[in-house]
């Protein structure tokens, strides 16, 4: 896992409450170790995170939290319908295997999904990526079947992954799972999801794009 100092320190307020997966904390504790600067921003956000958890009464959780929270564990425990592609998922977004496997998880789970007021049929899961790519977009994206994703400019490299559904590229090629393709910066695009299709859904990591026909608005 990379450990740049920049990106790291865009984790640090979640380290210091121990939301960190172990790999991520392994590459935050090593930065930390070479950079007395970050080291005291550091200290900074685990006095306030020390603070917070002394000025929080106790409130005991209604009943029914404990089952629903066991109930989220079992589901997470079990692999994903799409656990083959956890693998490929981690390095796209530079996260463990099982976060990865949580992220796949969240695809069946229609309460994440945030639809776009621009473009109806367009559905998004903003993803956290580990610090490799702490700068980029990274998420999930679904679309709904015969629905076109307009004519686009890529501002960096976008690189995305298909998970689910067909569909086709501007450039003719086929879309379907397993599929990977790499846009490098300043390429346009657009595809199409086949009628009939089920949800046309895949990983995603860029750096912005704009919809070529918004230019002039």
């Amino acid at each position: 896992m990379s450990a740049d100092p920049d990106a790291l320190a865009d984790l640090l307020p979640l380290h210091a409450l121990g939301a960190l997966d172990p790999e991520e904390a392994a590459a935050v504790e090593e930065a930390l170790a070479r950079d007395p600067a970050l080291r005291a921003t550091f200290d900074s956000y685990l006095e306030v995170a020390h603070a917070l958890g002394d000025a929080l009464d106790p409130v005991r959780p209604p009943g029914s939290a404990r089952d629903r929270l066991l109930a989220d564990v079992d589901a997470l425990c079990k692999p994903p319908r799409l656990d083959p592609f956890a693998s490929r998922m981690a390095k796209l977004f530079d996260v463990s295997i099982d976060k990865a496997r949580m992220f796949l998880h969240w695809v069946d789970e229609p309460a994440r999904w945030e639809p776009q007021a621009d473009l109806s049929f367009v559905h998004l899961i903003h993803l956290p990526p580990g610090p490799a790519w702490a700068s980029a977009d990274c998420g999930l994206v679904k679309l709904l079947p015969g629905h076109e994703f307009p004519l686009h400019d890529h501002k960096g490299q976008e690189v995305s992954l298909v998970l689910q559904g067909t569909g086709r590229d501007s450039s003719g090629m086929r879309l379907e799972p397993g599929v990977e393709l790499v846009l490098e910066p300043g390429n346009s695009h657009s595809y199409t999801v086949d009628d009939g299709s089920e949800p046309y859904v895949f990983a995603v990591r860029f750096y912005g794009i704009e919809l070529i026909g918004q230019r002039s608005r």
